[in-house]
């Protein structure tokens, strides 16, 4: 007896045959593309492995001997070169026969300024071979090759380090250079001595490359010497000077700049609590080379001078505080001396135009003596000047401190 196919069957039996067709050619699709995908990163792990490494730096001094590696870099006139085997080695152009390289590098040259407004063109960059005292200079396409004397390069930079310093935008954690420096001395007899001297300073410039035109500074300095004398039966003496400051700079020229200015000052000694400065002026940078800098600054400033009671003076006495206008003339000076010392020295004279007498004068100066890495021993001395103290201080107190830095 022939019975006939129930339509519900039949419907649902169809389906799970289209359902099948669909499904089949469609993961057999994906398969292909995940094995087309797999061959061709095989053939490109194939292709760069297969790829020759680049070759190694060479360079041959004048007395014949011969390095293989990597030139790193070259500044007035010292080239550093780096041997896997002996580490790097820093020697002078004239020392150099022949060198190639097939790094690219970027060439900045004797008295050349570099800022983000100088063209490219006006930068020999590429790779670089030195032969006969001449510095040849390979662009990666296209332009011509550059020579230049050997002794004109006074920057070779590699082109990573270039663009970055050169286009990049450092955070304010970035970038910061400068030394902090600490001192203790102790005596335990009839009388107990303690003395402790903190010194920091820091600079952040921006761009902060030797080689490029400074766009912004930031300068921040500290200074605190605290001591105290004590014997049974009498009073026990202290001492306590401690400076603060700040300075925000924007360069307008490669040497010329406006400045933002803020110090607070504390003297014990002479009964000051709290001098306060507050200003705004201009800079000149008047010599600049790798070996010292010398800075002449000048600005208008507001002031103000909290005394206290002077120590000693019974019955005590208190000085009215003041509120001056004034002006600060002063320079800051660096310089680098034979075997890694180094010597800096400022000065700030600052009169005021409310009050004739109220002027004064800072003088600071340190000499630094490399120890080990970045330690070193420093020797610092700062004499503060102030013609108006508090009834019955001194006029000038001056300090002498020598302690152990650390430079970063």
């Amino acid at each position: 007896m022939f019975l006939p196919p129930n339509p519900r069957d039949v419907r649902r039996r169809l389906s799970r045959a289209v359902s099948f067709r669909r499904t089949v050619p469609s993961a057999l699709f994906s398969l292909a593309l995940v094995l087309s995908a797999h061959s061709a990163l095989a053939v490109a792990a194939d292709g760069a492995a297969a790829a020759p490494a680049p070759a190694p730096d060479v360079v041959v001094f004048t007395n014949g001997d011969q390095l293989t590696g990597k030139l790193v870099s070259a500044a007035n006139g010292t080239v550093t070169f780096h041997s896997d085997v002996v580490g790097n080695v820093t020697v002078t152009w004239d020392k150099i026969k022949t060198l190639h390289s097939s790094q690219q590098f970027a060439v900045v040259q004797q008295g050349q300024t570099v800022s983000r407004k100088t063209p490219s063109a006006a930068v020999p960059q590429g790779t670089v071979a030195v032969d006969n005292q001449q510095l040849q200079v390979t662009p990666a396409a296209g332009a011509a090759q550059k020579e230049i004397p050997a002794k004109n390069a006074q920057y070779v930079i590699d082109e990573d380090s270039f663009k970055k310093q050169l286009w990049g935008h450092p955070g304010i954690t970035q970038g910061w250079t400068g030394s902090a420096t600490f001192g203790v001395a102790m005596v335990e007899a009839t009388q107990n001595s303690r003395s402790f001297n903190t010194a920091v300073n820091a600079v952040r410039a921006v761009p902060n490359a030797s080689w490029l035109a400074t766009r912004e500074r930031t300068t921040l300095g500290f200074t605190d010497v605290y001591g105290s004398l004590s014997q049974p039966g009498t009073p026990t003496t202290k001492t306590s000077v401690l400076n603060a400051s700040g300075e925000q700079d924007w360069y307008f020229s490669p040497r010329f700049y406006g400045l933002a200015t803020a110090v607070f000052s504390h003297d014990y000694s002479q009964g000051l609590d709290l001098q306060q400065i507050y200003g705004g002026g201009a800079g000149y940078t008047v010599i600049k080379n790798a070996r010292q800098e010398l800075d002449l600054k000048t600005d208008v400033h507001y002031e103000r001078q909290n005394f206290g009671a002077t120590p000693g003076i019974e019955p005590p006495v208190i000085t009215p505080s003041v509120n001056l206008i004034g002006m600060d003339f002063g320079d800051t000076y660096t310089l680098k001396l034979p075997h890694g010392m180094g010597f800096n020295q400022g000065l700030v004279f600052t009169p005021a135009f409310n009050e004739a007498k109220a002027f004064s004068a800072v003088l600071n100066a340190a000499v630094t003596f490399p120890s080990y890495k970045r330690f070193s021993f420093s020797l610092s001395t700062l004499d503060n000047y102030l013609n108006d103290p508090a009834y019955g201080s001194k006029k000038n107190s001056f300090q002498f401190t020598g302690g152990i830095t650390y430079s970063f």
